[in-house]
C-alpha cells in the first residue's frame, strides 16, 4: 500500500521549532478556556497536556498560558502562536472549499451566517487580523473577508463590498498611554484623538483584550464585542462619534456569496450595538 502523504504545520519561535501536537495543544486552550477541556478535546491527560505546555515555554523561553479560577487563557505571545496556527492550518486545508476570513469581532456575525449558508460545513473559516486577511485576499487564498476598519477598502482595487453591519468603538481613557487592540477599526478611534488634539502616544500592540484591560492602559474596543464579552465598560467619548460600517469583501459574485451576504446583513441588524 502506497504511504499517505499529508502535510503538516509547524512554526518556529525565536528560532526553536514547535511541532503539531504543540500547537495543537496550544489552540485547544486557546479555543476552549481551560486546560481540563483542551485535555479532554485532544485525547489525551491533563498531566499530559501540562508537559506539552512545559515543553512549548522551555522552547519559547517565556510563559505562554495565564491560570486563574476562572479557567486558563493564553497570554499575548500565546495567543499570536495560536493564532497564526490555526490560520495556517485552514490555509492548507483549502482545497476546493471556500474560504472566508474575519477577525474575533466579526468571529459570532460568520459563525451565525455560515451556520445558516454552510450546513454540510464545506467553506474554511479563517479569524485572524484585517491585515493578515487582507494580504491573504489580495493573494487569492481568501474568497471572502469581513473587515472591521472600512479604512481598509481604499487599499483595494477591483473589488467588490457591501456593508453588514454598523458598530461603534468604546473608548478607555486612563491617560495619554494607550494599547493598540489588534482587531476593530483602531485608526477611527486614533484619528479622533487627533482630530480632537489629544495627544496620545501608543506603547504596544495587544491581541488579548483581557491583557490590554491589566495593562492599565487606554484603549479602544468595538461596542459589540464588548458586549458579547459582558464587560461593562465606560467611554470616555461619545461612542456615536466613533461609530463605523463593517464591510463583507469579495470579487466575484456567486450564488453562495450573495445568500452568505444576506445572511450577513440579516446578522448583521440582529447584533448590532446600536
Amino acid at each position: 500500500m502506497e504511504p499517505e502523504i499529508e502535510p503538516s504545520v509547524s512554526l518556529r519561535i525565536g528560532g526553536r521549532h514547535l511541532t503539531t501536537r504543540q500547537l495543537e495543544v496550544l489552540s485547544a486552550i486557546h479555543r476552549e478556556g481551560s486546560q481540563n477541556r483542551a485535555a479532554a478535546r485532544l485525547g489525551i491527560s491533563t498531566s499530559v497536556l501540562h508537559r506539552y505546555v512545559s515543553q512549548m515555554e522551555g522552547k519559547v523561553g517565556r510563559p505562554l498560558v495565564v491560570t486563574s479560577p476562572a479557567g486558563s487563557e493564553l497570554n499575548e505571545l500565546g495567543l499570536r502562536i495560536a493564532m497564526e496556527y490555526e490560520a495556517l492550518e485552514a490555509r492548507m486545508g483549502r482545497g476546493t472549499s471556500m474560504v472566508v476570513g474575519g477577525t474575533i469581532v466579526t468571529e459570532e456575525l460568520l459563525l451565525n451566517a455560515l451556520s445558516k449558508m454552510d450546513r454540510e460545513g464545506l467553506c474554511e473559516l479563517i479569524i485572524s487580523d484585517d491585515a493578515r486577511n487582507l494580504k491573504d485576499f489580495q493573494a487569492g487564498m481568501m474568497d471572502l473577508m469581513v473587515v472591521d476598519d472600512p479604512l481598509y477598502l481604499y487599499d483595494l482595487e477591483d473589488v467588490i463590498w457591501q456593508e453588514v453591519a454598523t458598530d461603534r468603538l468604546l473608548h478607555v481613557d486612563n491617560g495619554p498611554k494607550y494599547g493598540r487592540f489588534m482587531y476593530g477599526a483602531q485608526r477611527i478611534g486614533f484619528r479622533h484623538l487627533e482630530l480632537t488634539g489629544s495627544r496620545y502616544e501608543v506603547e504596544g500592540a495587544y491581541r488579548s483584550l483581557s491583557a490590554l484591560q491589566r495593562s492599565g492602559l487606554s484603549f479602544f474596543v468595538n461596542e459589540s464585542l464588548a458586549l458579547r464579552k459582558r464587560l461593562d465598560l465606560r467611554s470616555a467619548t461619545d461612542p456615536s462619534l466613533l461609530e463605523h460600517r463593517i464591510n463583507a469583501v469579495y470579487r466575484e459574485e456567486s450564488k453562495f456569496i450573495r445568500d452568505l451576504v444576506v445572511a450577513l446583513r440579516n446578522e448583521g441588524r440582529m447584533v448590532s450595538p446600536i
